[in-house]
């Protein structure tokens, strides 16, 4: 799309609105109500934390606080022009205010403090007061650079709970050092100077970002309000959405950051072309890119990261030659053979569970339900459960636990057949239209790919597809659900729709919109309510308003005619499972520390100020240190379970060092995984 292309804009504005109106399962009421949430959300996306806008332009865009519905009708775009206008010019201003700021020492002996609470702070009344927010803002961000440095010099690194916004974790490291006896002006400006370094590429990142950037903004203001999940897809965020439910992409294989306007090597992709290659280095700066050898070469220095990644990216098989500066500050031109890419992370992987008796059992895990997407080469979760089952199950394992935690949903056709991995035949879930129409999404296949004991794990974040697995090994007496209360309450089903329905291209982006909602067999929704765990236990994410019914635009729950099934015919006694499971955790220390620790963090997002004074301010940060010391025992925990890789990994672990290194960090992580062990606990009381 290009900037300021009013007539594009005001057609992808139409579409929206006419696809919504007619295909959405329950389309929004355009009214004053729907003005006044559409103005709130939007002005809170383009400046969260009211650090650019003045309440003067507040006021002014106020004035049209029930007209957004009248130009969403109109396709009227004269609001959205002028408050991009406005945040532009603002963030031009607040670069200065933030320059001059920094241009001279802070006073850390002033008795003065940060408003933190965005919520109800108020925007600045005037531009000396807007300079006076930024001081203090980049004051505070000083002030942690200081206390992280004397931190090193005592040969302490603590985490204050105060992590600045500023902080880029790949960024080098070959700053300036200090040590006791260095002055603290000295210390201050080393810092200063350091927050300025930070500022000044942050500044040049946020005044590169497209007015496509903002105008999707503006869109999902509006797809927001007819449910969560009704959002609005550029170009780019629709690829990038591709990418991220396939697991895969074209091109050469390689994670690029922005390191100062230097599209710069941050990882190579094992068996991606320029890992084969051999001559692009992590560290290495991207200065041209051409599309073949007889293509121009562009220069891409100071480039929008996003833009010059998609002039790397093209389809496999063609060519890419990249001019590169190395790490010793030569040239050097490399042509590269674009090729799909796959991302290791999103997909299946298994592990073997041994315990202190020697008995095994395995475990998935499965991230997303991801699907290709029509793309001729692609995987599908199905067939890689199954390869993962077929190798545990020349483990001999007694038991598997498969584990959706974090797991925000994915195809709706590979959840019924992975459910259908695990029962015989029948039923997995309901799907229903807002006209009443109601389809059966059923396994038909008889085979099994595991019959033995089963435990699914779940948590807040297990969402749509996980929730429908995990109701439907519940409803089927499958399995046992192990986890957080809840699962996340997504009961819904979206589509995804180009907006140029004529011609299904891309150019206007899509519209990915809620067209149906899904019921369980017991013809109970998950919207909501979601899927109650059978053995229940608190985690980070239980006092969190991050789940479904958080969400004020959620659709309701409801319920429909229950289906007639055939129960699992090994069943178990849950009555005894959940009564064992309670002995065990009712007293259990480690589960009380760590609910004690999930309601103190919690607690912290009361903290509305925090002081910019040093020794105020290490005072502050001490008295939370005292107060967390005492969960310091989480993080030493350790299960009594021992994990292994499975046949598979250790061979193609052999000669990928990277993939071993995942595989080695995923087994020490479940090794401290105290929701896992009680998992075994309860698969070892399923008879």
């Amino acid at each position: 799309m290009l900037d300021g292309n009013d007539d594009k804009e005001k057609l992808i504005v139409k579409n929206t609105r006419n696809t919504l109106t007619y295909l959405h399962y329950k389309p929004a009421v355009i009214d004053d109500k729907f003005s006044e949430e559409v103005f709130n959300r939007y002005i809170e996306y383009i400046d969260p934390s009211k650090r650019f806008l003045l309440q003067s332009d507040y006021n002014l865009f106020k004035k049209d606080y029930h007209n957004l519905g009248n130009f969403y009708k109109n396709e009227d775009l004269k609001f959205y022009n002028s408050t991009v206008d406005t945040v532009y010019k603002r963030i031009n201003e607040a670069e200065k205010y933030a320059m001059e700021a920094l241009s001279k020492p802070f006073d850390f002996n002033k008795k003065e403090n940060l408003n933190i609470d965005y919520k109800t702070s108020k925007y600045a009344t005037s531009k000396a007061d807007a300079e006076q927010l930024w001081r203090k803002y980049l004051k505070y961000n000083v002030l942690l650079e200081i206390v992280s440095m004397q931190d090193e010099v005592k040969g302490e690194k603590k985490d204050t709970l105060n992590k600045s916004e500023l902080k880029d974790p790949l960024e080098d490291k070959d700053k300036k050092k200090i040590t006791k006896d260095t002055p603290f002006p000295e210390v201050e400006k080393i810092a200063r100077e350091e927050v300025k370094d930070l500022i000044s590429d942050y500044f040049r990142r946020i005044k590169q970002t497209k007015r496509e950037s903002y105008f999707s903004i503006y869109m999902n203001s509006f797809t927001e309000q007819y449910d969560p999940h009704t959002s609005y897809f550029s170009p780019t965020s629709k690829e990038d959405f591709d990418f991220e439910i396939s697991g895969q992409m074209e091109g050469i294989g390689a994670k690029l950051q922005d390191k100062k306007g230097y599209p710069t090597i941050a990882e190579l992709v094992i068996g991606g072309p320029a890992w084969k290659d051999g001559k692009l280095e992590v560290g290495d700066k991207i200065i041209k890119v051409a599309q073949g050898k007889n293509g121009e070469a562009k220069n891409i220095v100071g480039m929008i990261l996003s833009d010059a990644i998609r002039l790397i990216r093209g389809k496999k098989g063609t060519e890419v030659v990249l001019t590169v500066q190395k790490k010793d500050g030569s040239q050097q031109t490399i042509s590269l053979i674009r090729a799909v890419i796959e991302s290791e992370e999103v997909f299946a992987r298994s592990s073997v569970i041994t315990d202190d008796k020697g008995n095994k059992y395995g475990i998935i895990y499965l991230p997303e339900f991801y699907t290709p997407m029509g793309k001729d080469e692609g995987r599908y979760p199905s067939e890689d459960i199954k390869k993962e089952i077929e190798v545990l199950k020349k483990e001999n394992i007694k038991g598997l636990v498969f584990d959706v935690r974090n797991n925000g949903g994915g195809s709706l056709e590979e959840v019924i057949k992975i459910s259908g991995l695990f029962i015989d035949k029948g039923p997995v879930v309901q799907v229903r239209r807002s006209d009443g129409m109601l389809k059966i999404h059923e396994d038909k296949d008889t085979d099994l790919a595991y019959d033995g004991p089963m435990v699914v794990m779940v948590n807040e974040l297990s969402a749509s597809a996980s929730e429908i697995f995990a109701a439907a090994m519940q409803d089927y007496g499958r399995a046992v659900i192990v986890g957080s209360p809840q699962t996340f309450g997504k009961g819904t089903v979206q589509t995804i729709l180009p907006l140029d329905r004529q011609t299904g291209s891309d150019e206007y982006g899509a519209i990915k919109l809620t067209i149906q909602k899904f019921y369980r067999v017991n013809g109970g929704s998950t919207q909501l309510k979601g899927v109650q765990s059978d053995i229940s236990m608190v985690d980070q994410y239980t006092y969190e308003d991050i789940n479904e019914g958080s969400r004020p635009q959620a659709l309701n729950w409801d319920q429909i005619k229950p289906l007639v099934i055939a129960k699992w015919p090994n069943a178990f006694d849950l009555s005894k499972i959940k009564a064992n499971s309670k002995a065990r955790l009712q007293n259990n220390a480690q589960l009380k520390l760590m609910d004690e620790s999930f309601k103190y963090i919690k607690s912290l997002e009361d903290t509305k100020e925090i002081p910019l004074n040093l020794e105020d301010y290490k005072a502050y940060r001490k008295t939370r240190e005292d107060k967390i010391k005492k969960f310091d025992a989480i993080s030493k925990y350790k299960n009594s379970l021992k994990f292994s890789m499975n046949q598979n990994d250790l061979n193609a672990t052999k000669n990928d060092t990277v993939l071993k290194a995942k595989r080695d960090n995923w087994l020490k992580g479940l090794q401290k995984d105290f929701y896992l062990n009680e998992a075994v606990n309860v698969l070892r009381d399923i008879k």
